[in-house]
């Protein structure tokens, strides 16, 4: 009994699907990081705002039925590998398997589809880039053109279909039930093992408290004297930038005799002429009453609250946060209406920024040396320790 692939198309199709496989494991490996271990260093495809894999896997639309879609790649990717390499032709049972190549040629066309959807969603909803998930699209695109090589896209549609209407009608699909059952224990239990799939966040990362002892002046935060200076440069709607502040708090607990000046790089265009797109839309109307907090001495307080709430900043549920610390509501409102000095400030800020080379966030300044990214707490605290 003969099939329809060559050895050929057995080779690349195996090889295309191995790639896709080491590609489902990377991304499983950021998902897990990016939703679980919160101590963790950045991935390597967290290059920016707009191209962060990280921030991608934190939202909903990395999951399907409450899996990670990485690990339903990972599935997918094995099962065209084993279709690739079964020698199907050699087994009695599955004697109705003519035409493994018309399956391929079907399962890459599904996947074609749904890599342009979740294209769709990562630029127009998400409006943020995963490289890896980048690279699955075009390692389907590879299946797709592959496994359509010398064949007709209608008659390999009939040849699987044909083929799955004898399976059905004869006896062999008994033993294939079978089969397909036992693989879906399997696969039961292998999902069950690596729940919980939602993302968790400590409780202890959530709210950050700020030393009471500790001086808060403005935008400065720690001893106002000290020789040690921490410029940061940060948006409020940076996940990032969030983890940021809650390091910056506990530095100030941790280290004596420092200062750490807090700077606006806000990724939005409204108020900040470097940025080409408005990546977080909110980002400037959270600087204005941020800045406008400093009058009643809640800076760092409404700034720490706008990092844990920066997927819902609308101008009203920034007044919630500030009603809950107990502001002057009326006040704050007027006081963040003066959007011209705010503006220019920010402005200050974005210069002195790209004098030294930055261009993204959370950045830090230590000293005289420039560090762009998250960094682990320990190794943060280590290069301060070392200019002190």
């Amino acid at each position: 009994m003969q099939t329809d692939m060559s050895r050929l198309n057995r080779i690349f199709i195996a090889l295309i699907a191995v790639t896709g496989v080491i590609i489902s494991i990377q991304l499983i490996n950021v998902y897990y990081n990016a939703n679980f271990n919160p101590d963790v260093a950045p991935s390597f495809c967290a290059v920016n705002e707009f191209i962060d894999c990280d921030a991608v896997a934190e939202t909903e639309y990395s999951r399907f039925l409450n899996v990670p879609l990485a690990l339903w790649g990972l599935g997918f990717y094995s099962f065209i590998l084993l279709i690739a390499l079964f020698p199907f032709h050699k087994f009695e049972i599955f004697r109705d398997f003519k035409h493994p190549k018309s399956y391929i040629f079907v399962l890459a066309t599904l996947s074609v589809i749904v890599s342009l959807f979740l294209f769709y969603i990562s630029y127009f909803i998400i409006e943020k880039v995963c490289l890896l998930c980048q690279n699955l699209y075009l390692v389907n695109g590879a299946l797709f053109v592959t496994a359509l090589m010398g064949g007709d896209p209608l008659q390999m549609f009939k040849n699987a279909l044909n083929d799955i209407k004898n399976i059905l009608t004869n006896e062999t699909w008994y033993n294939l039930a079978i089969i397909l059952g036992m693989l879906g224990v399997i696969a039961l239990i292998l999902i069950s093992i690596y729940k919980p799939f939602n993302p968790i966040i400590p409780e202890s990362n959530k709210k950050p408290v700020i030393p009471q002892k500790t001086e808060r002046l403005g935008n400065i935060l720690g001893d106002k004297e000290a020789e040690i200076v921490i410029h940061e440069y940060t948006d409020y709607e940076c996940p990032y930038c969030a983890v940021s502040n809650s390091m910056m708090i506990r530095l100030s607990k941790d280290i004596d005799g420092i200062r750490i000046q807090h700077h606006d790089y806000p990724l939005n265009s409204e108020c900040n002429p470097l940025v080409q797109r408005s990546i977080h839309p909110h980002a400037c109307t959270a600087i204005y009453y941020a800045k406008a907090a400093k009058k009643q001495g809640k800076f760092w307080d409404l700034a720490t609250l706008l990092y844990e709430n920066r997927k819902n900043l609308s101008e009203n549920n920034i007044l919630n946060l500030a009603e809950q610390l107990g502001m002057d509501i009326e006040q704050l409102k007027k006081d963040a209406q003066n959007i011209e000095k705010y503006n220019k400030e920010i402005e200050e800020d974005i210069m002195r920024a790209k004098s030294m080379g930055i261009n993204g966030t959370p950045s830090y300044v230590i000293g005289i040396r420039k560090y762009e990214g998250i960094m682990p707490y320990n190794e943060l605290k280590q290069k301060v320790l070392e200019i002190k």
